[in-house]
């Protein structure tokens, strides 16, 4: 039996509220604008003036007819908006849930598509959003549309309405996640208050997180390691939040660490691309009088986590005083709120060296030395989190184990009540109370090696491979972004076995296509003793990837198979953009 969790709140609105009485010691969230130098434009939100402006969101919102229990989408940039509409909603006991606006999806047509999707699915009773946002949705009449500005100044208006707090029970359902995919029906995880609690207990004591930290980081609001991990757990623990908007980051990283000096960050949270985009794009001149060394427990998770990667991070910032145990790997999902598992800090990161011939062919980590030719690194995302429980198990249920191959199941106080109208899904994703994350990997001492996600394997000739494997040995080729990798599985002529495609992002020109096109086949089956039957040359961001910047492997096969036919078709030639 996994021990007890006692979380110190029994929501997040009693963490606001107890907050709030500190007054002008309250814990603060500070807001970095899109563009600004040396703290210019910070916005502070402290607790009681948050809690006193959610009172005043929430008789705006029940003035538009929204009730407890109503769904409200919030479609807003990370911003004061976005907090004081977030928890406006949880206060009048209503239900929000946020959605990326449309910067993060590339085009207004992706997000539009998605956003009347996820509006059909959700039936909110209300949307707030910008104006912009709101004059290209089709929002019904029957649908109070409010404009985010307008109603934040609504909460900073002193004589505004106010309503008293609703103070939640465990059970009741503090928000929904909606799922990160940008085609296909829409998901939407059901989290409880209860849930929200516990998980920010959880992570809160994985990290030893308490009052005198700061948290500084960029990922999106909508983004359940942003939401949770970023806003919700510092605030649960009452110490101070840093928030940088999304495309800050994407433009300037180097202005992340340069906050994290400011303001002596203590944590933050990225998916495996952003340490290596860091590490990449960050200049010596940017780091004038910057000191990491208030740094201690960096979370690296969302994605499979590539040791070089971070480890790369690690060297590259050491000088600035980030200390060399500070990253550590991570795993979680929002079914579980967010986090399941979290690693103790360790230099270099830890990872098992296994036999990829094993692990594909017999579904079994072997160890091999660092150096073998048939050796892959798989990270060690940590034990589970204290009151969650973890397990392996076979194609029938059984449960595997240690250093045996098979479906991650995870169940504890922060697993969700299921996907918002969608019994059959949530049915499919539960037995005997253990939830199937659809993601593959083993055991080895009670902590948890990723080694894939069922539904990208690629099968060739019989045998299981990790896309990712593919995609870091072809982004290691001069000439391929950062990142910017996509494998897909394809049927060959016969339709025996998949054949491996690669689709890699460059900013090339043209003529150069062939040569790097040789390159990424070599490199690859020099690293995986598989030689892909194809190598397609896009421009940069061209491959799709959610708005935490994890690439859609499905959306991403699709547009393969797509050009695929208009080739057979003689509509394009065969070196076309995916």
């Amino acid at each position: 039996m996994t021990a007890r969790l006692d979380p110190q709140q029994p929501s997040i609105v009693h963490a606001l509220l107890a907050n709030a009485e500190l007054g002008t010691d309250a814990p603060s969230t500070i807001f970095v604008p899109e563009r600004a130098v040396d703290g210019a434009g910070e916005v502070t939100w402290r607790h009681d003036d948050l809690a006193a402006a959610a009172t005043r969101v929430a008789a705006g919102l029940a003035a538009e007819g929204v009730g407890p229990g109503d769904r409200v989408m919030l479609c807003l940039p990370t911003s004061p908006q976005f907090v004081t509409a977030f928890f406006g909603a949880l206060l009048l006991g209503a239900v929000p849930t946020a959605v990326a606006t449309p910067g993060g999806f590339g085009s207004a047509d992706i997000f539009l598509d998605r956003f009347i999707r996820l509006f059909a699915y959700l039936e909110p009773a209300a949307v707030v959003a910008s104006a912009a946002v709101l004059n290209a949705a089709p929002v019904p009449d029957t649908v109070a549309a409010i404009d985010g500005e307008v109603l934040h100044a609504l909460a900073c208006a002193p004589d505004a309405p106010a309503l008293p707090p609703r103070l939640p029970a465990p059970g009741d359902l503090a928000f929904i996640q909606a799922t990160s995919g940008s085609t296909g029906t829409p998901k939407g995880v059901q989290i409880t208050h209860g849930n929200v609690a516990a998980n920010c207990e959880q992570i809160a004591m994985a990290a030893a997180m308490g009052r005198g930290d700061t948290w500084v980081g960029w990922l999106p609001l909508h983004h359940d390691m942003g939401l949770i991990g970023g806003f919700l757990t510092p605030m649960f623990r009452g110490f101070d939040a840093v928030l940088i908007p999304p495309s800050r980051f994407l433009r300037s990283p180097g202005d992340w660490l340069r906050a994290v000096s400011r303001y002596r960050g203590t944590f933050t949270a990225a998916p495996n691309f952003a340490y290596g985009y860091a590490a990449a794009r960050v200049t010596d001149a940017e780091l004038a009088g910057v000191d990491l060394s208030s740094w201690r427990f960096l979370f690296c998770g969302a994605e499979p986590i590539h040791p070089p990667t971070v480890q790369r991070f690690v060297d590259r910032f050491a000088a600035w005083g980030l200390p060399k145990d500070a990253l550590v790997p991570c795993y979680g999902m929002a079914e579980a709120s967010l986090a399941v598992t979290v690693a103790r800090p360790h230099a270099p990161v830890a990872f098992d060296s296994v036999s990829r011939d094993a692990l594909t062919g017999n579904g079994v980590a072997l160890d091999v030395p660092a150096g073998d030719p048939d050796a892959m690194q798989i990270v060690d995302c940590g034990a589970a989190v204290v009151g969650t429980e973890m397990r392996i198990v076979d194609a029938d249920g059984a449960p595997c184990g240690d250093d045996i191959v098979g479906r991650v199941q995870f169940r504890g106080p922060s697993t969700t009540i299921g996907y918002f109208r969608l019994p059959d899904a949530t049915a499919a994703a539960t037995r005997d109370g253990w939830w199937d994350t659809g993601d593959i990997g083993y055991l080895r001492g009670g902590r948890l090696r990723i080694t894939g996600r069922h539904k990208d394997l690629i099968i060739i000739r019989g045998a299981n491979y990790l896309p990712t494997d593919f995609e870091i040995a072809a982004q290691e080729v001069a000439g391929v972004r950062l990142g910017g990798v996509a494998a897909v599985g394809h049927a060959d002529t016969e339709g025996l076995s998949e054949e491996l495609h690669l689709i890699v992002e460059s900013g090339s020109e043209a003529a150069e296509h062939d040569a790097l096109r040789r390159a990424v086949r070599v490199a690859v089956s020099k690293r995986t003793g598989v030689l892909p039957a194809g190598v397609r040359v896009v421009p940069p961001r061209s491959i799709p990837k959610t708005t935490s910047g994890k690439v859609q492997r499905a959306e991403a096969r699709r547009l393969f198979l797509l050009q695929e036919s208009l080739v057979e078709e003689g509509l394009v030639n065969a070196g076309g953009a995916a």
